[in-house]
């Protein structure tokens, strides 16, 4: 009797699920379990072209992946995957356009009323595109919201009821752009409310306690803008009290706190959380301990864990993750094998599709790599009991 008693306890001891991301070792008594969860690429290099350098934009629309891409030789595309692994392009390189304002980078996808919208940038002035079912695109923004030097719309984000764009201008500082339609001629500047006085860039948005939040980087210290639908104000100005905090990256709300993605010259990347959008304090160890990680980019949450991507041009990017925002580990192999996947796209390149988490690559080598999660079975340890 005391055998089969044993061999149930062994049986309800170990319950196995095919569920991402836990580990199959037993924990130590008291100990939480650590692992790295497995990875594969779900794309060739570059969609088969190593002129396209990065999977810069990741977006779910009407059940499927959308992928937009960087390639300054021929333009930006978007591609699309019912399955997260096989593609089909669905916009001409540059959407078509002629060469002398063809876009050739997708710097964000998002959507809004029931239409997929593509934000570009990192060339001819910025452009917005929108797709009610993804296959034909029209333009609602041509010529950078007829400034020329408006040469990024590098975020894009839907609050109250309204589609707002950050844009990146390389002579008068960065701007905020609002339209309730997003239809070509609905767009208003609602920020800031004067020009400023060098070049600046929006580098992600995100809406936390009812407001909307966006990080500035710029050659100045980097800032934090908050709106609650009207007027912006600026509530963080001084590089997080460093003036060497030039870079930002994403934004993301998490566990109470809301947190932002950073790159000081000194000190490599950092990351920034606030509970009350004013005071801000350090998530982590500069640069997570390595002098090569450069910037904290991508923020962004997954499965109730914060993961993170830090540029770093050495070894390759790498992803950590929390479930508190205290603890972190990492959670990919260096540039996923590759010092070549340098960085990502700040938080425009992360998705999570079909239970599992996407993170577009740069490599300006091989082209850009679109990688996700592999199922990993979980191991759930019950108390055994004899009798």
């Amino acid at each position: 009797m005391i055998h089969k008693t044993l061999a149930r306890g062994i049986l309800l001891g170990l319950l196995i699920a095919g569920v991402t991301g836990l580990s199959a070792a037993a924990p130590a008594a008291g100990a939480l379990a650590q692992e790295t969860p497995g990875w594969e690429q779900v794309n060739t290099n570059g969609f088969g072209d190593p002129q396209t350098v990065e999977v810069s934009a990741l977006e779910v629309f009407s059940g499927q992946l959308y992928a937009g891409t960087t390639n300054f030789a021929e333009g930006a595309r978007v591609f699309r995957s019912p399955d997260g692994a096989t593609w089909t392009p669905v916009t001409q390189p540059g959407f078509g356009e002629p060469h002398d304002i063809r876009t050739p980078a997708v710097l964000d996808l998002t959507v809004f009323n029931a239409r997929i919208y593509a934000s570009t940038g990192r060339g001819n002035a910025s452009q917005i595109w929108r797709s009610l079912d993804g296959n034909v695109w029209a333009p609602m923004v041509i010529h950078g919201f007829s400034n020329p030097d408006n040469v990024d719309i590098a975020a894009l984000v839907v609050y109250g009821g309204a589609l707002y764009a950050g844009v990146g201008n390389s002579v008068t500082g960065a701007q905020i752009w609002r339209s309730y339609t997003g239809d070509n001629n609905t767009w208003t500047q609602v920020a800031p409310a004067a020009p400023g006085t060098a070049a600046a860039s929006v580098t992600g948005f995100a809406v936390f306690d009812g407001a909307l939040y966006a990080a500035i980087q710029s050659e100045a210290p980097a800032q934090i803008w908050r709106s609650y639908g009207g007027d912006w104000a600026i509530v963080m100005s001084d590089g997080f009290g460093n003036s060497l905090t030039t870079l930002t990256g994403g934004m993301a709300e998490f566990a109470g706190h809301l947190y932002v993605g950073a790159g000081n010259a000194a000190d490599g990347a950092r990351l920034w959380r606030t509970i009350d959008g004013e005071t801000w304090e350090s998530a982590i160890t500069p640069g997570f301990g390595d002098p090569n990680n450069q910037q904290v980019e991508m923020v962004f949450v997954f499965q109730d864990q914060l993961y993170v991507s830090v540029k770093n041009a050495q070894t390759g990017l790498e992803l950590w993750r929390s479930t508190d925002g205290a603890l972190w580990q990492q959670a990919n192999g260096d540039g996923f094998g590759d010092s070549n996947n340098s960085g990502a796209n700040r938080s425009s390149a992360t998705a999570a599709f079909m239970g599992q988490l996407y993170q577009g690559t740069s490599n300006v080598l091989d082209g850009g790599e679109l990688w996700r999660t592999q199922g990993q079975p979980i191991y759930l340890y019950l108390p055994l009991l004899l009798r």
